[in-house]
C-alpha cells in the first residue's frame, strides 16, 4: 500500500548493491532496464531497497530491512514516529526520515542512475508531496522514553522485546491502516488512546452494568490501565530505592568527611606562619626566615590541649578584656583565694559551717585600692544579708528558692544602709573634741542631735522656723534621722516622751510609730495604714510635684509620714530641702516598697511599688548615675543591695577583675542567691531566659582556671568541684557540667596520680587522689560510679583522641584490668608490627613518640611513667602476683600478652645479631612452625589458626615481622657457615640442611597465610629464601 492507497507488486531484480524493484502503478511507466543504482535497488514507491546506509522503506506502512547496522532491523511504521534515518514526527517536522540530508541523497540517486527526465520530475513532485503531508503528522509524546545511551547488545535486546510486543498486539487487533488514515488528517490515534486509558471507570461499569454496551472492550481497557499502573508503581519503587541508597551513601560520606575535619581541627596544631613562609619560598617569593627541616616538621603537631576542643575550660567573652585579664593577678592574691576555696570544700565535705563572706572580707581588707574596697563592701553586705556573724549552722544553698527572700533582701539591705549611716554620724561625733555640753553624754540621741546641728542646720538655717523644735532641735528632723540610722526604739522613745508637744493633727502619730516599730518588717496594720493615709492627704494635699519654696511646711514631717505609711507613691521622692546622698535615696526607696504590706494592692498602678520596680529603675539609670563619686562608686553595691546579683557578677567581671568576679559568684552561689543557667552557652557570661538574668557559672569557673589548669591542677580541681553545688545542689545539668569539667581537667593536665590516685607498686591496691577523696561533693558517693563517670569516660575520650597510653593509665586507675591488658596487647602489637627491625624497640614506646613525635626529637628519659613497653612489663608483674586482679582478666588476653612481651626481648636479640638465640626464642613461642621436623600437616594446622581467625588479632599482626626475623636469621647463619675459612664439612652440612629445612617450612607457612599479611612482606621473604 502506497501513500495514496495503491498496492505495489515488487519485481525482483539484481544490481551490484542489492535487488531492484518496480512499481506496478498504472499511472506511471517504468523501463525494465532500470537495473540498479549505485546506492541500491531502484524503486519509486514500493518494493524493497538496500543502500550503503542500510535503510529502505518498502512502503509507507511496510517493512524496513537493515543490512548496515545490526539490531535495527525491526518492523517500523510511520505512526511509531521513528525511521532508520532519525526520529520522525517528534515535534521536529520530519517525515519518513526525510530531511535536508535525505533530499540531497535522493538527488544523488537521480544523478547517478541516469533516469529519464520525466521520471525525475515525478520523483521530485512525489518528495514534495511527502514533505507537505509530513507536516500533518501528529506529534508523538515520547518523553518517557528518555535519551538513548545503550550498547549494541542492549539495543538488540530492546528491539527484540519491542518486536514481540508489537507482534502480540497485532494478534489482538491491527489498526495500522486506520492509524495512517487518521494521521493523514492530523489526528493522533495515540493521544486518543492514552486519554481513553486514563479514564478510571467504576467497578460496576467494568463488570458490565445494565444499559452499558461493549463491556468486554471496557474490561480490556481497565486491565491495560491496571497493568500499566502496576508497572509504573514497580518502576517508581525501584527508582526510589536506588535513590535512597545513593542518598544514604552520599550522606555517610559527608558525615565521615565532616567528622574527619572536626577531628583534624581539634587534634592537630599548625604553625601557619611557618607554613606561609614555606609556601612563599616554594612559589619563588622571598621569605623573611629560613626554616629548617626540624622547624617544618614541628609546625604540624598533634595537640592534645587545644582550648577549642573542650566545652568548659575555655575563655569567656568579655566586654573589656584589659580589666579582666588574669595577667594582672598577683600570685599571693591567687594563693590566698585558693586557700579559702580549699577550706570551703573541706568544710562542705564535713558538713560544717564555713563563714565564707567573713573570710573574703578579711582577705580584701589587706588591699587598699579602690576596686578592692568596692569588693570588701560587697562582702560586708553579704555578711549582713546572711547574718553570718551570728549563724553557726551550714548555710550552703540556704537561700535558694526561698519564698521570703525578697522581703529578707529589703530588710537586710536597709539594715546595712542604716548601720553604715550611723557609723558615719558616729565618726563625725567622735572627731570633734570640743562638743558642747548639750551633746553630752554620747548617747544615740545626742549623736543624731549633733549631726543635725553641725550638718543639717548649717545647710538649712530656716528649718527651725518651719518645724516643731525642742530646745533648738527640730523634732521631725530628729525622728527622720533616727529612722535613717536604724534607731527605731530611740525614735519611739523620743515621740512617747514628747507626746504632749504634737498638735491636734499629729495626735495619732505616736500610735502609728509604735505599731511601725513593733512590726518586724516595719509594716502598719491595714486599718491604721488607711487612717494615716487620710491624715497625710489632709495635711499635705497642697504639695505639688515640685516643692514651692513659698509654701511653708516641714519637709521632715512630710518625709516621716511618707516612710511610715508609704503614702502617695505616685511621687517617689522627698522634698528638695532634704539633701539625699545615693545611699539615702536607695534607703528611702527600699523603705517605701509596699508589695509585702497587708491589703496593699491598689487599683492605681502608681500606688504599688515593688522590689522589681526598684530594680528596673536602677538598671535604667545605669552605672553612670551611681558612680558619680570617684572615691566611692556605688553601682556594684547598689546591685547587690537590691538583689541584682547576676548583674553584679557581670559588672565585676567586666570592670573590676576576673578573680574578684569569680569569687563573688562563688559566694553568691554558695548561699543560693545566684541564678545559674542550665543552658550551655559557650561564650556568654550573662544569659537572659524568661525575662530573668542567669549566670553561666560553669563556664565562668572554667574560664578562670584556664591559666593554672596545667601548673596547678589541684587548685583548678577545687574550683571546678563547686559547679555541682549550683541550683540547690541537686541539679542534674550542673552536676553533669561539673563531671565534664573535671574530665577535661584530667585530660589536659595529665596529673592522674594527683587527681585520681595511683596504684601501689607492691600489692596493686589503689591509693586515692584528691578528687576521689572529695567525690561526695560532686554527688558520686559510690566509688564504682565515680570510676565509671570520671575515670572510665576520660579513658574512652583518650582512646577516641588516639591517646592510648593515657587511656591505659586511666583504665588501670579505675581497676578495669581486663581493658588494661587489651590496650597493652593492642599497643605492643602496633609497635612490633610497624617499627623498623634494626632499631631498638624500647624508644618507640615513649609517650611523645606515640603522640606523633619522632624518635630523635623525644626529650624525656624512658621510664614506666612515659613508656608503654616499660609500663607493660611493670604492670604485668604486679598483675601476676595479685590473684584478685588475675580473676578479672580474660585468660586468652593474658595469654596473648604473655606471648607479645617476649617478642620485645627477641627484637633486642635480633639487633645484637644473636641469630641462633632468635630462632630458639621464636620457636618457643609456638606461633610459627619453625622446627626442622615439622611436617605439612602441622604447618597446615598452624596456618588454619590464622585463616579461620582462631588466633588473636594482635598476634596475627606480629606474624609478618616474626617471619622476616626468622628468614633473615636463617639467611645470616647460612651465609656465615658458607663463608667460614676453616670448616668441618660434616657438621656444617647438617646445619645447612637443617636451616634450609626450617626455611622451607617457614615459606610453606608464609604461602598459606600470605593474604593475611602485607604484599611486600611476602616478596621480601621470597628474596631471602632465594639467597640461601
Amino acid at each position: 500500500m502506497s501513500l495514496f492507497g495503491q498496492n505495489n507488486q515488487p519485481n525482483s531484480g539484481s544490481g551490484p548493491f542489492g535487488s531492484s524493484s518496480a512499481s506496478n502503478n498504472p499511472g506511471q511507466q517504468q523501463s525494465s532496464t532500470l537495473g540498479s543504482s549505485s546506492f541500491g535497488g531502484n524503486s519509486l514507491l514500493g518494493g524493497q531497497q538496500q543502500s550503503l546506509f542500510g535503510t529502505h522503506a518498502s512502503s509507507i506502512g511496510g517493512q524496513s530491512q537493515t543490512n548496515g547496522f545490526s539490531g535495527l532491523g525491526k518492523n517500523t511504521n510511520l505512526n511509531s514516529g521513528s525511521s532508520n534515518f532519525g526520529a520522525v514526527g517528534n515535534g521536529s517536522g520530519a517525515s519518513l526520515g526525510a530531511n535536508v540530508s535525505s533530499a540531497s541523497n535522493i538527488s544523488n540517486i537521480n544523478n547517478t542512475s541516469s533516469l529519464p527526465s520525466s521520471l525525475n520530475q515525478s520523483s521530485s513532485k512525489l518528495i514534495k508531496d511527502l514533505l507537505e503531508s509530513a507536516h500533518n503528522l501528529p506529534k508523538s509524546d515520547n518523553l518517557e522514553l528518555g535519551s538513548v545511551h545503550l550498547t549494541l547488545k542492549e539495543l538488540q535486546r530492546k528491539s527484540q522485546k519491542l518486536r514481540k510486543t508489537e507482534d502480540s498486539s497485532k494478534k489482538d487487533a491491527n489498526f495500522t491502516k486506520a492509524h495512517y488514515l487518521l494521521a493523514s488528517s492530523g489526528i493522533s490515534a495515540e493521544e486518543i488512546e492514552s486519554e481513553l486509558n486514563s479514564i478510571h471507570l467504576p467497578a460496576n461499569a467494568a463488570t458490565g452494568g445494565a444499559g452499558i454496551t461493549g463491556s468486554s472492550s471496557l474490561a480490556a481497557v481497565g486491565s491495560t490501565v491496571n497493568t500499566t499502573s502496576y508497572s509504573n508503581i514497580e518502576n517508581y519503587l525501584n527508582a526510589k530505592k536506588d535513590e535512597n541508597i545513593l542518598n544514604t551513601i552520599e550522606q555517610s560520606l559527608n558525615l565521615a568527611s565532616k567528622d574527619f575535619d572536626q577531628f583534624i581541627s581539634s587534634n592537630i596544631s599548625i604553625d601557619w606562619k611557618v607554613r606561609r613562609d614555606e609556601l612563599r619560598k616554594s612559589i619563588g617569593l622571598r621569605s623573611g626566615t629560613d626554616n629548617t627541616s626540624d622547624i617544618l616538621r614541628s609546625s604540624i603537631t598533634w595537640n592534645k590541649s587545644v582550648p577549642g576542643a573542650y566545652n568548659i575550660l575555655t575563655p569567656l567573652r568579655s566586654q573589656t578584656s584589659s580589666t579582666s585579664s588574669l595577667k594582672q593577678l598577683p600570685r599571693d592574691k591567687f594563693e590566698n583565694h585558693a586557700k579559702i576555696i580549699y577550706q570551703l570544700n573541706e568544710a562542705r565535705l564535713e558538713n560544717r559551717n564555713f563563714p565564707l563572706s567573713l573570710n573574703f572580707a578579711e582577705l580584701n581588707k589587706l588591699q587598699n585600692d579602690l576596686k578592692s574596697r568596692q569588693i570588701t563592701e560587697v562582702w560586708k553586705i553579704l555578711i549582713e544579708l546572711t547574718n553570718e556573724k551570728f549563724t553557726k549552722t551550714n548555710q550552703e544553698q540556704k537561700f535558694y528558692n526561698q519564698p521570703a527572700s525578697k522581703l529578707s533582701t529589703i530588710n537586710s539591705s536597709k539594715s546595712y544602709l542604716e548601720s553604715e549611716f550611723f557609723k558615719y554620724m558616729e565618726e563625725l561625733y567622735l572627731k570633734d573634741n570640743k562638743k558642747g555640753p548639750e551633746f553630752l553624754p554620747p548617747s544615740n540621741l545626742n549623736k543624731i542631735s549633733y549631726f543635725i546641728d553641725k550638718v543639717i542646720l548649717k545647710n538649712d538655717s530656716d528649718l527651725l522656723s518651719k518645724t516643731l523644735s525642742v530646745n533648738g532641735t527640730p523634732i521631725w528632723a530628729l525622728i527622720f534621722y533616727l529612722l535613717r540610722s536604724g534607731l527605731y526604739d530611740d525614735a519611739l522613745d523620743l515621740v512617747t516622751r514628747n507626746q504632749d508637744l504634737f498638735n491636734k493633727f499629729d495626735m495619732n502619730f505616736p500610735i502609728y510609730l509604735r505599731k511601725y516599730v513593733a512590726s518586724e518588717d516595719h509594716i502598719l496594720p491595714s486599718g491604721l495604714n488607711e487612717k494615716l493615709h487620710a491624715e497625710f492627704n489632709q495635711q499635705f494635699q497642697f504639695i505639688v510635684d515640685d516643692i514651692d519654696s513659698a509654701i511653708n511646711f516641714d519637709p521632715y514631717k512630710y518625709s516621716v509620714y511618707k516612710i511610715v505609711g508609704k503614702c502617695d507613691l505616685s511621687k517617689k521622692s522627698l522634698p528638695q530641702a532634704i539633701n539625699l546622698s545615693i545611699e539615702d535615696w536607695l534607703w528611702f526607696h527600699l523603705s517605701i516598697i509596699n508589695e509585702h504590706q497587708w491589703n496593699n494592692e491598689s487599683n492605681l498602678i502608681f500606688e504599688n511599688y515593688s522590689l522589681v520596680n526598684l530594680q528596673n529603675k536602677i538598671m535604667s539609670l545605669g552605672p553612670k548615675y551611681f558612680n558619680t563619686s570617684s572615691n566611692n562608686p556605688m553601682y556594684l553595691k547598689t546591685l547587690i543591695l537590691v538583689g541584682l546579683y547576676e548583674l553584679a557578677v557581670q559588672y565585676s567581671y567586666d570592670f573590676i577583675n576576673e578573680c574578684d568576679a569569680v569569687h563573688l559568684a562563688i559566694g553568691l552561689n554558695y548561699y543560693g542567691f545566684l541564678k545559674v543557667s542550665s543552658y550551655n552557652n559557650k561564650d556568654e557570661l550573662l544569659i537572659v531566659r524568661s525575662n530573668e538574668y542567669e549566670i553561666n557559672f560553669s563556664r565562668l569557673l572554667g574560664s578562670y582556671t584556664r591559666s593554672f589548669k596545667i601548673s596547678d591542677p589541684k587548685v583548678a580541681c577545687q574550683y571546678l568541684i563547686l559547679i555541682a553545688m549550683s541550683n540547690g545542689g541537686n541539679s542534674k545539668e550542673e552536676i553533669s557540667k561539673c563531671h565534664e569539667a573535671l574530665r577535661e581537667l584530667i585530660l589536659i593536665s595529665r596529673e592522674f596520680s594527683m587527681l585520681l590516685g595511683e596504684m601501689n607498686q607492691m600489692n596493686g591496691s589503689k591509693i586515692p587522689g584528691i578528687l576521689e577523696r572529695q567525690r561526695s561533693l560532686i554527688k558520686l558517693d559510690d566509688l564504682q560510679e565515680f570510676y565509671s563517670q570520671i575515670i572510665e569516660r576520660s579513658a574512652i575520650k583518650c582512646e577516641d583522641e588516639g591517646r592510648i597510653f593515657d587511656a591505659l593509665l586511666l583504665y588501670q586507675l579505675c581497676q578495669e584490668f581486663d581493658t588494661v591488658i587489651s590496650l597493652i596487647n593492642k599497643l605492643l602489637a602496633e609497635i612490633l608490627s610497624s617499627t623498623e627491625l634494626d632499631k631498638p624497640i624500647i624508644q618507640y614506646g615513649n609517650y611523645e613518640v606515640l603522640s606523633g613525635g619522632s624518635v630523635d626529637s623525644k626529650g624525656s628519659q624512658d621510664t614506666i611513667d612515659n613508656n608503654v613497653i616499660l609500663f607493660a612489663r611493670h604492670i604485668v608483674k604486679i598483675f601476676n602476683i595479685n590473684s584478685f586482679i588475675l580473676e578479672k582478666i580474660d585468660p586468652q588476653k593474658k595469654e596473648t600478652c604473655d606471648l607479645l612481651l617476649p617478642i620485645i626481648d627477641i627484637r633486642d636479640l635480633f639487633i645484637r645479631k644473636d641469630f641462633h638465640q632468635v630462632l630458639i626464642e621464636i620457636k618457643k613461642l609456638g606461633l610459627i612452625p619453625l622446627g626442622s621436623d615439622d611436617n605439612l600437616i602441622s604447618i597446615r594446622k598452624a596456618s588454619e589458626l590464622i585463616q579461620n581467625n582462631h588466633l588473636d588479632d594482635n598476634l596475627i599482626k606480629v606474624i609478618p615481622s616474626l617471619l622476616i626475623m626468622v628468614m633473615t636469621s636463617i639467611s645470616q647463619l647460612n651465609f656465615s657457615i658458607l663463608t667460614k675459612r676453616y670448616q668441618a664439612l660434616g657438621n656444617e652440612r647438617e646445619e645447612l640442611a637443617d636451616l634450609k629445612k626450617r626455611a622451607k617450612n617457614c615459606m610453606i607457612y608464609a604461602g598459606m597465610v600470605q593474604y593475611k599479611m602485607p604484599r611486600e612482606t611476602y616478596s621480601l621473604l621470597i628474596n631471602l629464601e632465594s639467597s640461601l
